[in-house]
């Protein structure tokens, strides 16, 4: 008995789990029951119509209610009523199971019927949980861009002060804010790897989230509106958006398990969000000045904020109860940093000093006298080392056991602004209120170089790269010139070396053979040739020494010119590199544009098919409810009544003038209708051809890709 009970409850969710979750089976009996009464063809409350498939895929006035594949749509959030406007508005909540039906529904590709294809989802996905320990290290390789943008939204003469710069925790990576733009440049060779475009206003804020492979960047436009945005720096996409405010973000932070983005700003109020629904659930009013600095600590657990008075407090992340209130700085928070075991955090200030605190009690473990004049700029690596920059225009090397190690660099030439030790403690980058960002290694304080924050664009790159290569390829080809006269001149001195030779051994033999028969027959003739063949042997060792040191200063002057065209060839090698590779991002470039393009068009074809969808659904409504008309019409003039002999004159007149009458209304209805009619079927034509360019547009968007991919495949060959 037991056992056919677990036979029965395992095997219906099994057949839930299998069965497909359409619209026209388990979406519009929802609708029907909580929705329709303000969302149907005659009252399309807010734009929205939830009667038909098609109608549901247009959205709303506001836009679409649903996404494929992404629960965090629209119609969750509503009918969760976790955001405005909650829905239905009067009334019961829907429940857990209806939300249930509508989450599978748009996770299985939003079906229409039984026999639908799921669409594919319009944006990537994005995990909502971490599923790994925040302080081990990834999987396989460390996340590093690949084929990502290289070309700069915005150029500029001058660069912007950098606000932030963050190091991937595992990678070599490390993010620079630019304006309107993100950088991405290798730390080991400070080469540009990437660039993520924030079109939102200048970004202000970076922290890489604990596995390496998500940047979440805070900014936006002071004094009217700002967000923060979570890209995947493995490929450059934007996978959420979240905390839209008034103003400017000035620091924001994303928890390990990516469910909630803390931000803080001018408004004084640190603010958490919920990164499915968007919605902020909580609002801490407790600072007393622009909040300038946050972080959440790698497990999750704490937040800690600081602002413009000095204030710094810890918060639960889970609840927004503060945990501390640390009391001691008597300026503004440049940082607040979480050292990687969350145990411990540091907070910088423009009072100069570095304090740590640790987070069981709240006290104050180290008071550093760091920076006189202030402290702009900290940052902890994974072994607790860190850096700090300040207004004594130095930078600072300190040991996990908050020890000075040593100064990094004592003279900046500009205000530091932001800094940032490598994973690995390093390498030390420091940003400017110049817009530079400069690199040096910890061990010694050398400087490895320096990157501007305004990149230039790909075209400049490579006119750049034309100018340094022309003279270069000139001297090349002289060099080239020289070799092969050399070459031919050596071989010619060893042309002449050879005769010689030939000659000198001509006149050995020639000696030799005189010199036998002297010997066989020793007359005064014999003994004369013999003489006269030796005579011949000096001349010919001395041509032949003149031609050997032809020959080696023909030999030395090519050698020379060899290694003069290796000179000249030296440094055409990284510069036709670096032309290779940037005449490749701008294939990439066109390629990201296209697809965007091609998705664009992709969007529009299927928006298109939609509204086809819906108006050959209206016309065929339309049609119906005409010949419902005629039918009346047809049926009520075959029923004309009789005349009826006992009825006065009068009363026959106005009974056939109310029986006309009522056909005449039906002969107004029916051109009503069919007036209705010819509009619809208008709009069915008119969207019929927007549909093929439309569709051909995509095509040949998709078309241009490949022929691109195929173009940049072979650029980096």
């Amino acid at each position: 008995m037991l056992r056919c009970f677990l036979a029965i409850n395992l095997a219906a969710p099994l057949a839930r789990a299998q069965e497909k979750t359409t619209y026209d089976d388990h979406v519009l009996p929802i609708f029907q029951q909580a929705c329709l009464n303000c969302h149907n063809p005659d009252k399309t409350k807010g734009g929205l119509d939830l009667s038909s498939f098609p109608a549901t895929m247009k959205g709303s006035s506001g836009g679409k209610i649903v996404e494929p594949g992404d629960a965090a749509s629209t119609l969750i959030g509503v009918v969760q009523q976790t955001v405005e406007p909650k829905m239905p508005p009067e009334g019961e909540k829907l429940s857990n199971d209806q939300i249930a039906v509508l989450k599978r529904w748009i996770e299985g590709g939003l079906l229409e019927n039984s026999n639908s294809s799921a669409r594919k989802p319009s944006k990537p996905k994005f995990a909502a949980t971490l599923q790994t320990d925040p302080a081990a290290k990834p999987d396989g390789p460390p996340p590093m861009p690949a084929h990502v943008l290289l070309e700069p939204p915005v150029v500029t003469a001058r660069a912007a002060a950098v606000h932030a710069i963050a190091t991937s925790p595992w990678a070599p990576l490390l993010a620079i804010t630019g304006q309107r733009q993100v950088l991405l440049h290798h730390t080991e060779t400070l080469e540009l790897v990437g660039i993520l475009p924030f079109p939102e206003g200048d970004p202000v804020s970076l922290a890489f989230t604990p596995d390496a492979r998500y940047l979440i960047v805070g900014g936006g436009v002071p004094g009217k509106s700002g967000l923060t945005v979570t890209f995947d720096v493995t490929n450059g996409s934007r996978l959420l958006s979240a905390g839209k405010e008034f103003d400017a973000v000035l620091a924001a932070d994303i928890r390990p398990g990516f469910d909630i983005v803390a931000t803080g700003g001018p408004s004084r109020l640190l603010k958490l969000w919920n990164t499915e629904s968007g919605e902020m659930i909580h609002s801490i009013k407790k600072h007393t000045d622009w909040i300038t600095a946050l972080d959440l600590s790698p497990d999750g657990v704490l937040l800690a904020s600081g602002d413009r008075n000095g204030g710094v407090y810890v918060w639960e992340s889970d609840t927004g109860n503060e945990f501390h209130t640390l009391r001691a700085h008597q300026a503004g928070i440049s940082a607040a940093v979480f050292r990687a075991d969350s145990n411990l955090l540091a907070t910088s200030s423009e009072d100069g000093t570095l304090r740590f605190w640790e987070m069981n009690g709240g006290s104050e473990v180290k008071k550093i006298d760091a920076h006189p004049g202030g402290v702009t700029a900290f940052s902890f690596a994974r072994d607790g080392s860190s850096l700090s920059a300040g207004r004594d225009m130095k930078v600072k090397f300190w040991k996990p056991d908050f020890n000075h190690a040593r100064d990094i660099v004592q003279n900046l030439p500009t205000l530091p602004t932001a800094a940032a030790l490598d994973a690995e403690a390093k390498l030390a980058f420091v940003g400017d209120a110049a817009g530079n960002v400069l690199a040096f290694q910890t061990a010694d304080g050398k400087k490895l170089g320096e990157i501007p924050a305004n990149p230039p664009s790909i075209e400049t790159r490579l006119q750049t790269i034309a100018a340094q290569l022309a003279p270069l390829e000139t001297a090349l080809q002289a060099a080239h010139k020289t070799l092969t006269d050399r070459t031919a001149a050596r071989d010619l001195a060893r042309q002449a070396f050879q005769q010689a030779e030939s000659a000198r051994n001509q006149a050995v033999e020639a000696h030799k053979a005189a010199e036998t028969a002297a010997t066989a027959t020793p007359d005064e003739a014999h003994k004369k040739s013999a003489a006269e063949a030796q005579a011949l042997i000096a001349p010919a060792e001395q041509t032949l020494a003149t031609k050997r040191a032809e020959l080696d200063a023909a030999e030395k002057a090519l050698a020379e010119a060899t290694a003069a065209r290796d000179a000249a060839q030296a440094p055409l090698a990284p510069l036709l590199a670096s032309r290779k590779k940037w005449s490749a991002a701008a294939i990439n470039t066109r390629i990201l544009q296209v697809t965007r393009e091609a998705a664009e068009s992709a969007a529009k074809t299927e928006d298109a098919q939609l509204a086809f969808t819906e108006a050959a659904r209206k016309v065929s409504q339309q049609a119906e409810i005409l010949n419902q008309k005629r039918a009346e019409h047809s049926q009520l003039a075959n029923s004309r009544p009789a005349a009826d002999p006992a009825a006065t004159p009068e009363s026959q007149a106005a009974a056939k003038a109310q029986f006309d009458q009522k056909l005449a209304a039906l002969d107004t209805g029916i051109a009503r209708e069919l007036a209705t009619l010819r509009a619809a079927e208008a709009d069915l034509d008119r969207l019929s051809k927007a549909i093929d360019p439309a569709a051909q547009s995509a095509q040949e968007k998709k078309s241009q890709s490949i022929t691109l991919q195929q173009a940049y495949q072979k650029a980096l060959e």
